[in-house]
């Protein structure tokens, strides 16, 4: 009976995907004497459905592995030779990341009926989020890159829809549209690569794309084909908000948390799936690995650098996601395929935990500025606990989840050609991670209470519940992984080879951010001589004020040259050809009298004209 279940694991995205277009009902109005609650509750309803159903298709894959995978699909399009087709293949792996998603959703969306309280947005929101599940776990279980690249294009829509929920506010307005183009950016360059690479290897199917790169040699691929698999790691560079195409997830802050929750956990690691399922093609241009290491690294320290200066609690941790994300592309660059899938795999229950623990506390005050927060521990200690409880799994501290994938990160990075280089880029983000997390931790649960938090009151118990459940799933992550065969069992789950760097990196940032903001130490505040460099990165190396001086200064110059051979060249030619034809005829008009004689004169002079013209041009042989 359980297998039943896995071979209809494609039923999984059908369930959110019928509560998304049930909100439709609610959200115009043609339903409102209920009000926006059972749309809501419907939501909620289905997302569980769907995490049942993916829990018995695992149990189901585990007692049948020998059936899996499962292939299933049906034909799209079939036209002029083009046979388009929705490929899906049901793997272990697929069904283990769809579990977490749903999983993530329902605990979300409870958090979200909690938070959202007070909203009349609800069928907006929830319809939403159904949505964004529906097109996750499609996404998961597809086998085919150009459904990959249209689901990419909803989650895109599904991001700029979440982000504007709260569409009365010009911030929120900005952050969505910005958050939407940014992204398009990256799914147009990968659009551009999907179709350059299905006359090369003959297919958009993922395993027959693996078969297709098994069978060459970085000596025997086609020319050009790099550029193609550059194209192609535009997309989860995108979604995986990577520098340069990073910004999105700043502004993608001004939605609602619960939504921050899902976009920052699991979203974000629906690109990373996609590069992952690219591999075998990537790995055959050493150029390709070369730019994902570049950009990964960049990002892992950059991304790390300026959470340290952010004020505001989203945005610090929103752009360590962008240094997590870039360690994994940095494995995936190197190789190292199980390694990059180990970090995918610890990476979002502890985020999102990090994310509903400072939910609880933003829900609750008045402000979302860390330096206004402060003395929390007394009043909050259960949801401070699960704060460090994600912070851990967030960093190289074991026996948490994170310090197994991380230090299977290091080691992969020792044994490059770059070993110390690697390495070092490695051991610093972590350090830095440990102290960003740390000083959140400091500036909400540290120090005194602020004229904020002094009457902090608790939260409903619809976001304790979740956040505590997600608690315990975290801190039992590494001995499900360990069980399930992920990593090696070991007396410390986790410990290996280049253990202690890893951990020594963790103790030095975690322990010198607890140092200067468990108890506010004048060290936190950059000397003025110095102040300049934290508003630097306060606001993002001034990326945005770059990025508006080059890329948006020629995009505007070119749309001006253009308007200006528009109106000029092209409707200059046209209206000056009329005018001429205008003012010619009205000429001829003049010399119209009615008179025939003129008539007949005129044409035998023009008889003339052109037999003059005739003698002189022919010559003379001919006339004989």
């Amino acid at each position: 009976m359980t297998l039943f279940f896995a071979q209809t694991a494609w039923l999984v995205p059908l369930y959110p995907l019928l509560a998304a277009l049930a909100s439709v009902a609610w959200s115009p109005g043609f339903i409102w004497k209920t009000g926006p609650r059972p749309c809501g509750y419907l939501n909620l309803t289905m997302v569980t459905v769907a995490f049942v159903h993916s829990l018995l298709a695992l149990l189901g894959a585990n007692a049948h592995a020998e059936a899996l995978p499962i292939h299933f699909g049906w034909t799209w399009l079939d036209t002029a030779g083009l046979s388009i087709g929705f490929d899906g293949s049901i793997t272990h792996s697929a069904l283990i990341a769809t579990l977490v998603v749903t999983g993530l959703h329902v605990l979300a969306q409870i958090f979200a009926i909690g938070y959202l309280e007070m909203d009349w947005g609800w069928p907006r929101f929830f319809g939403s989020l159904s949505f964004f599940e529906a097109g996750l776990c499609a996404l998961l279980l597809t086998d085919s890159l150009f459904f990959s690249y249209v689901i990419l294009e909803l989650l895109t829509l599904g991001t700029y829809l979440i982000v504007g929920t709260w569409y009365n506010q010009s911030l929120v307005v900005k952050g969505a549209r910005d958050a939407f183009l940014t992204k398009r950016i990256g799914d147009l360059i990968l659009l551009a690569g999907l179709v350059a690479i299905l006359p090369v290897t003959g297919t958009w199917n993922f395993d027959s794309l693996a078969a297709w790169a098994a069978a060459h040699t970085p000596e025997t691929l086609p020319p050009g084909f790099e550029l193609i698999l550059l194209a192609l790691i535009a997309g989860p560079m995108g979604k995986c908000a990577q520098i340069p195409l990073h910004l999105w997830l700043d502004e993608a802050m001004e939605g609602p948390l619960p939504s921050t929750i899902l976009r920052n956990s699991v979203v974000v690691a629906g690109g990373a799936w996609v590069l992952l399922r690219l591999q075998p093609l990537l790995a055959l241009s050493s150029t390709v690995n070369t730019v994902l290491v570049a950009v990964g690294a960049t990002t892992a320290l950059v991304g790390a650098l300026i959470a340290l200066a952010q004020i505001d609690i989203k945005r610090a941790l929103s752009f360590l996601v962008s240094s997590w994300m870039g360690l994994l592309f940095m494995a995936v660059g190197l190789g190292g395929t199980t390694v990059a899938g180990h970090l995918l795999l610890v990476y979002p229950l502890p985020m999102a935990l990090v994310l509903m623990a400072v939910g609880t506390v933003i829900a609750s005050n008045v402000t979302q500025d860390l330096t206004q927060l402060g003395g929390l521990w007394s009043r909050r200690p259960l949801v401070g606990l699960a704060f460090l409880t994600g912070a851990g799994g967030l960093m190289g501290l074991p026996p948490f989840g994170g310090f197994a994938g991380l230090r299977e990160l290091l080691e992969l990075c020792l044994s490059s050609s770059q070993p110390v280089l690697l390495g070092s880029f490695v051991l610093v983000t972590n350090a830095l991670i440990a102290a960003g997390l740390v000083r959140v931790f400091g500036l909400i649960w540290g120090g005194r209470p602020s004229i904020f938090t002094i009457r902090s009151a608790e939260v409903l118990w619809l976001m304790v519940v979740p956040t505590l459940l997600l608690m315990g799933l975290v801190l039992h992550l590494p001995i499900l992984l360990t069980r399930f065969g992920v990593f090696a069992a070991t007396p410390l789950p986790g410990w290996g080879p280049a253990a202690v760097p890893m951990l020594v990196s963790t103790l030095v940032g975690g322990g010198l951010s607890a140092v200067f903001y468990l108890r506010p130490h004048p060290l936190a505040e950059l000397p003025s001589g110095l102040g300049g460099l934290q508003h630097w990165l306060a606001h993002d190396m001034n990326t945005e004020s770059f990025y508006h001086r080059t890329v948006v200064a020629l995009v505007v110059g070119m749309a001006r040259l253009s308007s200006w051979s528009d109106r000029q060249i092209v409707d200059g030619f046209t209206g000056a050809t009329g005018e001429a034809a205008l003012q010619s005829a009205r000429r001829l008009s003049f010399t119209t009298s009615g008179r025939t004689q003129t008539y007949a004169l005129t044409l035998l002079i023009g008889v003339v004209l052109m037999a003059a013209w005739l003698l002189t041009i022919v010559p003379p042989s001919l006339i004989r």
